[in-house]
């Protein structure tokens, strides 16, 4: 599964947000419409972006002849997009990985899986989604650690961070959340919301299997 950002301030338009909150600010739906610039003669703009990001959720890998499909995105508007993400993937800067999925997520998270003991852990992203940090925030029971947001933002104020993805382990090897990972999971979310930070996901990490709150579709 792929994350997209969803970063919410409705009032402002798509080229608004840009001017006062930055891109990184724009939902999948706004950054198309942005993109595409107009719509079609029959349909507005906001349509067509709805319909395209649809597409790019549906699918692994979207083709031109998947763009074509859309009623009323052309070869223009279709070359467009295409443009626009390959000029992303060749600027891209090496070094930092992009952590734009859950399986590049599991990459940096596969020790936890042999823990003997429950740690939780928060990955630190920039606005391309680049991880700027990686850190262990507590070690033990999760009913028991008593983790508050204070603890995981007080990072924002030293490092340029747009989103934050959790990850803890179940050393019964089992990963399946408790209702307490729930509680938790969504009492971070609104305190991201109200500093501007995204929670992106939490995975839930055991031997041989793993749980995402995303793909779950829990947050």
């Amino acid at each position: 599964m792929t994350y997209f950002p969803t970063s919410d301030f409705t009032h402002l338009r798509p080229r608004e947000k840009i001017m006062h909150r930055g891109v990184e600010t724009l939902s999948l739906e706004e950054l198309f419409t942005v993109i595409l610039g107009s719509g079609s003669t029959k349909l507005p703009v906001e349509h067509l972006a709805k319909k395209i990001s649809q597409t790019f959720l549906d699918l692994n890998k979207v083709e031109l002849s998947d763009l074509l499909s859309i009623k009323g995105v052309g070869l223009a508007k279709a070359s467009q997009i295409l443009a626009a993400i390959e000029l992303v993937e060749r600027l891209r800067p090496s070094g930092s990985p992009i952590m734009d999925s859950v399986q590049q997520v599991l990459t940096q998270v596969g020790e936890l899986r042999y823990a003997d003991r429950e740690q939780l852990l928060c990955l630190y992203l920039n606005a391309r989604m680049q991880l700027i940090l990686r850190e262990i925030l507590a070690i033990g029971n999760m009913n028991q650690i008593g983790i508050v947001p204070r603890d995981i933002f007080t990072t924002i104020k030293h490092h340029p961070i747009h989103f934050i993805i959790l990850a803890h382990n179940h050393p019964t090897g089992v990963a399946i959340p408790s209702e307490e990972d729930k509680k938790f999971t969504q009492r971070i979310a609104e305190a991201g919301q109200i500093l501007g930070i995204e929670l992106l996901d939490h995975l839930i990490v055991a031997r041989s299997e793993h749980f995402s709150f995303k793909e779950q579709k829990l947050m």
